[in-house]
């Protein structure tokens, strides 16, 4: 038996680990068992709200849940949660009690048992790799790192084509559960005070529209296209034009588009709409909805600084919904065995 770390998630650990030098730390193990293997792609960050103290670590619980569900969706293979890692002060390379029942219940969540990391910096940093077997017995076992040393099917992401097709099943099954489609435009209203406006023109540093730049933006728009058609009940298209990646929507009064590009000069991915540019990260529509629906609260509520008049409904009135990719729709895909 053996474990070898992905490039990636063994220089997440350590970044972790340099991070929070002066406490304890810990992080999460993404990936794939075979026969006694234990692949670990990811190793995923314990969260802001995280207890970080000398001698005591706590994980944020509903960061890492979220973060799990985010990251192994981006891979062919679905990745599982397979074990975890904290460090301990000074060269105590045991586990206590309390990490006795953590690690318990890491084991019965698999028939394989889990996998569990000890990280102690002594002065150099030194990592003890254990397996886990149900109920609760340790076993040392070696680990290596290198991208070479694992499958490239295991470390293969998945296809931009693959998250077009079930963006087109959410938007169809979104479309028949409503009557009428929210507008683009009004959205784009309410958001655009939130995002700051940046100079950039439709050809400051564009990047070559390859495979490598769809998959990234198609990445990158990911969870706002979800968001927008599962949770703000906004029904658009997606599709690539010319250098740019096209968000739009059709309406009585015309089309309204935002279009993607990847900017090598500013080094980020801009958005335009109606011939301005705004700087765009993942998720940023959403949190910028976010805020909105704060403002509006605020004011309905009578508590806006500003003074101004309340204004009674919104696109973002109804209940919101945690939005998951479910096991049912990876299986329509092929995903449980890429």
């Amino acid at each position: 038996m053996k474990v070898i770390f992905s490039d990636r998630a063994y220089a997440s650990v350590l970044a972790e680990t340099a991070e929070k030098i002066t406490t304890e730390t810990g992080g999460l193990f993404l990936g794939v068992v075979r026969e006694n293997t234990w692949y670990i792609l990811e190793a995923i960050d314990p969260g802001p709200k995280s207890v970080f103290e000398v001698a005591y670590f706590e994980y944020d619980q509903k960061y890492t849940e979220h973060l799990i569900n985010k990251i192994a969706n981006l891979y062919s293979h679905r990745l599982d949660l397979i074990g975890l890692w904290h460090r301990h002060p000074g060269s105590f390379d045991q586990f206590s009690s309390t990490d006795d029942g953590t690690n318990t219940k890491y084991a019965s969540m698999r028939k394989e048992g889990a996998i569990s990391a000890l990280v102690n910096v002594d002065p150099h940093f030194r990592l003890t790799m254990y397996h886990v077997a149900p109920p609760c017995r340790y076993g040392k076992i070696p680990f290596e790192v290198g991208n070479d040393r694992i499958p490239p099917e295991l470390l293969a992401f998945r296809t931009p084509e693959r998250f077009f097709s079930l963006m087109e099943k959410r938007l169809r099954a979104a479309s028949g559960r409503h009557d009428r489609a929210v507008s683009l435009a009004a959205f784009m209203r309410s958001v655009l005070p939130y995002i700051g406006e940046i100079e950039c023109e439709r050809t400051d540093g564009m990047a070559v529209m390859n495979a490598e730049t769809t998959e990234k933006l198609a990445g990158a728009v990911m969870e706002d296209l979800t968001f927008l058609a599962d949770r703000a009940d906004i029904r658009v298209t997606l599709a690539m034009q010319d250098q740019y990646l096209v968000i739009s929507q059709e309406t009585a009064e015309g089309t309204d588009r935002l279009y993607f590009m990847d900017s090598v000069s500013r080094g980020q991915i801009v958005f335009f709409y109606h011939d301005r540019c705004y700087p765009y990260h993942s998720g940023m529509l959403e949190d910028a909805a976010g805020k909105a629906k704060a403002d509006r609260d605020r004011q309905n509520a009578g508590a806006d600084p500003g003074g101004r008049p309340k204004r009674q409904g919104s696109v973002f009135d109804s209940v919101m919904r945690i939005v998951k990719f479910s096991r049912n729709e990876e299986a329509d895909h092929g995903d449980q065995n890429s």
